[in-house]
């Protein structure tokens, strides 16, 4: 065990506990503040930022120019703060099957999945990674309980707390209603992939508790999560700065869908992450919120603008279909997962399903079901032609 780590760890989640506490126009001086700080640091100590920021540093935040997963991995060596890390030696690395815990014995490495196209890799110095640490503990702790471990063998361990994909969520509800699975989370996390209102009801009805959402990312840390009034999922504007914006960067009011989310890791200094793009559709809530906590609210994540299927209009031309309109149709199945593949305007739908479920899998009488056809042309999309496999 890494004592210096843990308690970094430790004294940081004290530290995001009193910040809980502050006002707007604390939380409004600390990002000013810590922003300032970051931009600082990384055109003095980044070759990368001296460039793509030259001319700019007194420029507001929303005017820097966007740093994407691809500029990122392409420029990786001029923008490490720390001459001696390189994403070659970085790589090699991840790919030992003897590495130690941490890279030159200094840093902490993680890597994406490279599911959207392209793996990314962020070093973290010890400071860094407990921040990253505590931002997913505060997910945890706004549960009402201690995050636990999450292994397969579930029954035998009984653990209090599950952590788990959104799909998967769903998966472990199915099973523990069909009487597989026998336990009693006192709180269930969901992160990673979109939580649907049939995911959500499936668990609640499973476990007697409502599930938590969580949003993080490899590269930022935790970004938001939800409090146990679950009314939305509080930014954690004390660690980033998000700004939801549209494909052109161009801010989006709440209550709107953006196609973006900008990220600004206060604490990132190894590898100084501004206006860093993610390609997620988050949507800021409309209204109070009903806490005390001083961050904003997000309505929902609603998944990766790159995942959307583009067809045919049905007043000509294209129009792109987004996840969410599959998983609110394809959810209602008694199915263990589904798979949309598009291929010209045939869309081949794959549908695994439970030993004890008939096939193919029927909806679930809870749900109001409507065909994938139908749904599509309610989204002005033309009904393509939709195989079942």
């Amino acid at each position: 065990m890494d004592v210096s780590l843990v308690s970094r760890v430790l004294w940081q989640r004290r530290v995001l506990r009193g910040r809980e506490r502050w006002s707007g126009a604390e939380l409004a001086a600390h990002q000013r503040r810590e922003e300032a700080r970051l931009r600082e640091f990384a055109v003095t100590r980044s070759p990368f930022y001296r460039r793509f920021h030259e001319g700019l540093e007194h420029a507001p935040l929303g005017e820097l120019p966007v740093l994407t997963k691809a500029t990122l991995m392409d420029n990786f060596d001029q923008i490490s703060t720390d001459p001696a890390l390189r994403l070659a030696g970085l790589q090699a690395y991840l790919e030992r099957p003897d590495a130690g815990p941490k890279f030159g014995s200094r840093y902490w490495v993680a890597a994406t999945s490279g599911s959207s196209g392209r793996k990314a890799v962020i070093p973290s110095t010890a400071a860094e990674w407990s921040a990253v640490i505590a931002s997913y503990g505060r997910a945890s702790e706004w549960t009402g309980w201690p995050l636990g471990e999450i292994v397969t063998r579930l029954n035998a361990l009984r653990p209090d707390v599950v952590v788990a994909y959104a799909s998967m969520v769903r998966a472990l509800a199915a099973e523990q209603a069909a009487g597989r699975l026998r336990i009693s989370p006192r709180a269930v996390n969901s992160s990673s992939e979109v939580l649907t209102p049939e995911a959500r009801m499936m668990a609640e009805r499973a476990w007697q508790v409502p599930p938590f959402n969580v949003y993080a990312a490899t590269e930022t840390g935790g970004i938001a999560a939800e409090c146990r009034y679950h009314h939305g999922m509080h930014l954690f504007e004390d660690l980033v700065i998000p700004e939801v914006v549209d494909d052109a960067y161009r801010p989006v009011p709440a209550g709107t869908p953006g196609t973006r989310l900008l990220v600004t890791v206060l604490a990132s200094r190894t590898i100084p992450l501004i206006r860093y793009e993610m390609t997620d559709r988050l949507v800021l809530a409309t209204g109070p919120n009903p806490c005390m906590l001083p961050f904003r609210l997000a309505g929902a994540v609603e998944g990766r603008t790159d995942d959307a299927l583009v067809l045919p209009a049905a007043r000509g031309g294209s129009i792109g279909i987004h996840p969410v309109v599959f998983h609110k149709v394809l959810d209602l199945l008694d199915a263990a997962g589904w798979q949309v593949r598009q291929e010209g305007t045939l869309l081949r739908l794959r549908c695994g399903y439970w030993p004890s479920t008939r096939y193919p899998p029927a909806p679930r009488a809870s749900g109001r079901w409507s065909s994938p056809s139908r749904s599509l042309a309610g989204c002005r999309g033309m009904p393509a032609v939709i195989r079942v496999r």
